[in-house]
């Protein structure tokens, strides 16, 4: 027996009498129920499954879109690298000895592995980075930078 609640924002599933799902089952039971309810699926999906004698319950909400990000050692080659993005979403920040270009995967271009070099970034870094006084330019770096720079 299944009970399912869905909203934009959250999926509960309690399954009862019923094997835990596996994962690849969770998120197809996920994108079912919201289906079901007339929602869109998620692109990402953060789910926790908690199983307790015969009863499991799931829990999800939307994900959260991973950044990339790049680590350019001056302003010419972050400048050579981001002018060939297609733009978007992105932020720059200052760290010792260059600067880090963060951006959501549409807006990445092949051009940053020929400049930069991936720099492993969580949130919570940006999240710090931006407490610490490091964002120099923030949600439009690269259509900013090319605005400035390219003439």
């Amino acid at each position: 027996m299944k009970t399912v609640q869905a909203t934009e924002t959250a999926v509960s599933i309690w399954i009862s009498r019923e094997q835990a799902p596996s994962r690849t089952q969770m998120l197809a039971l996920i994108r079912q129920a919201l289906a079901e309810r007339g929602l869109t699926p998620w692109p990402e999906t953060e789910a926790e499954c908690f199983a307790a004698g015969e009863d499991t319950l799931v829990i999800a909400r939307p994900g959260h879109s991973r950044r990339t990000a790049w680590y350019f050692a001056d302003l010419e080659a972050l400048l050579a690298g981001a002018l060939a993005c297609p733009g978007g979403d992105s932020d720059l920040y200052a760290v010792p000895d260059g600067y880090v270009l963060t951006l959501s995967p549409e807006a990445a271009g092949p051009a940053l592995g020929e400049f930069g070099e991936s720099f492993p970034v969580v949130p919570e870094w940006e999240i710090h980075a931006r407490e610490q006084g490091m964002c120099l330019i923030r949600h439009s770096a690269i259509d900013d930078l090319r605005r400035y720079f390219s003439r």
